[in-house]
């Protein structure tokens, strides 16, 4: 899958699950349905009801039958929209189906994808199985990533896929960009622009297909001939470790406090660190980017967006700094060589989590946002330098 397409899919995935955080942390809000009280959080909204602004819905089934004017999040096992969306529409579910109107954009992660919508704007999917059905009509771009996607609807824009098997049988308006390794153009399938594909093989076109544009296909490796360069990968692991390590021993010794006290906000407030990195890490780049809108706030927007970048780094040695305390803590470990050996044994283990096929972005994620939310809240709330020092005492552990 290209490089591009998997940042998509990665956006889409990550916005899912900040606001899945975001729901969990923030307050409810009423709101009125038809004359009666609605809670966010049901998990069903029967046909001819109307919600009058944002709403979350969350539970094992989720079905949306009505009207929802506005923004409309739903995270659950199973979720299924037939009503109309007047705003976008979040979902994260094992098994989603959207029908209806969705009079916006469309950010969809889940196991089992079937899209039957009309919507005037663009979609982004993100799962195993994707399916576009024949009803479907997709206003502008289409963005997927899995392992099988068949798309059978009209696209009014550019198609961007990437995955194991794809299938198109529907329409596209513009361009069609794919990457997979076995793609089929079905009969009375339509590809009003040109036919981009990358794919180790070279893709069935059938007779009955319609290409208005050109077709180039870009040949890649197989997957097996792309494990022959797992060495380099290897090597690039090991020089991240000894980097993040050599980091860490710095501002051990520039700062010996700062590492105890950004791990004792992951080790006492968990999810407050993951709740705070999640808004940290959709809110911060937003306010730099309105920051320079203005002449005068452009040098506090670029100081905002490398401060975003080096906290975004610091943030896994954090968590292994964290892990190290938490363990020389829990097991009475002496320190010795300045407590160096459990934050590499941490940088090791978070080191082969976010390598590891099918959980490496979630952990690498989860990571960065506990990493995060431990910097935004130890170093820019209200705890004076006072309680740190008494905290640190207690703890005893010079790490």
């Amino acid at each position: 899958m290209s490089s591009k397409l998997l940042k998509r899919c990665g956006i889409t995935t990550l916005v899912l699950f900040v606001f899945a955080v975001m729901s969990a942390v923030l307050p409810a809000r009423s709101f009125t349905v038809s004359g009666a009280s609605f809670q966010p959080g049901s998990g069903v909204l029967e046909a001819g009801q109307t919600v009058d602004g944002t709403v979350v819905f969350s539970g094992d089934v989720i079905r949306v039958d009505g009207t929802v004017e506005g923004t409309a999040f739903a995270f659950g096992q199973n979720v299924k929209v037939n009503g109309t969306i007047n705003g976008d529409l979040i979902v994260a579910a094992q098994d989603i189906e959207i029908n209806g109107t969705v009079n916006g954009n469309i950010y969809s992660a889940g196991q089992n994808l079937t899209i039957g919508t009309k919507t005037i704007w663009d979609v982004f999917l993100a799962g195993q199985n994707i399916k576009i059905t024949n009803d479907a009509v997709i206003g502008r771009d289409l963005f997927a990533g899995g392992a099988s996607i068949s798309q059978n609807g009209t696209v009014q824009r550019r198609l961007s896929a990437g995955g194991s098997d794809i299938s198109l049988g529907g329409t596209v308006g513009q361009d069609a960009v794919l990457d997979a390794d076995t793609i089929n153009i079905l009969s009375g399938s339509s590809i009003n622009g040109n036919f981009y594909y990358t794919s180790p093989n070279k893709a069935n076109i059938a007779s009955g297909s319609a290409i208005g544009g050109n077709t180039e296909w870009t040949y890649r490796e197989t997957e097996q001939a792309q494990q022959a360069t797992s060495a380099d990968l290897w090597w690039s692991v090991l020089l991240s470790i000894a980097s993040a390590l050599l980091i860490w021993l710095i501002v051990r010794f520039w700062r010996p406090e700062f590492w105890n006290k950004n791990s004792k906000v992951i080790i006492e407030k968990p999810l407050k660190a993951l709740g705070t990195g999640a808004l940290a890490l959709l809110v911060t780049p937003i306010i730099a980017i309105l920051l320079m809108v203005t002449v005068v706030g452009i040098p506090v927007g670029i100081i905002l967006g490398i401060a975003y970048g080096v906290a975004i780094y610091l943030s896994k040695i954090v968590v292994a700094a964290a892990f190290g305390l938490w363990m020389g803590k829990r097991y009475k470990w002496a320190t010795i060589h300045k407590g160096v050996w459990p934050v590499l044994m941490a940088l090791i283990v978070l080191a082969i989590l976010t390598n590891l096929p099918y959980v490496a972005f979630l952990a690498g994620l989860l990571v960065t946002l506990a990493g995060l939310g431990a910097l935004v809240a130890a170093n820019i709330g209200s705890e004076k330098p006072k309680e740190t020092t008494a905290i640190q005492e207690t703890m005893n552990l010079d790490i």
